[in-house]
């Protein structure tokens, strides 16, 4: 299962990465490459088992807590 996972993530980098050195967008391939790794990471955190907290749990409380926006 993991060969799929790691086969799977080399596959989309070899199908996008190339167009974006081609097309010479350094940023683009700069954004593309970290949110790439970690979207490897979650998947790989996944697939080993470890529990990963929400993102929504951590929005709410940037809003609530920090901002004191309510949408109620």
């Amino acid at each position: 299962m993991i060969f799929l996972l790691i086969s799977v993530f080399i596959f989309v980098a070899i199908y996008d990465a190339p167009v974006l050195i081609r097309e010479k967008y350094w940023k683009e391939l700069a954004v593309f490459s970290i949110m790439f790794l970690a979207a490897f990471a979650v998947a790989l955190l996944q697939f080993y088992g470890v529990e990963i907290p929400s993102p929504i749990k951590g929005a709410q409380y940037i809003l609530q807590d920090v901002l004191h926006l309510s949408y109620q």
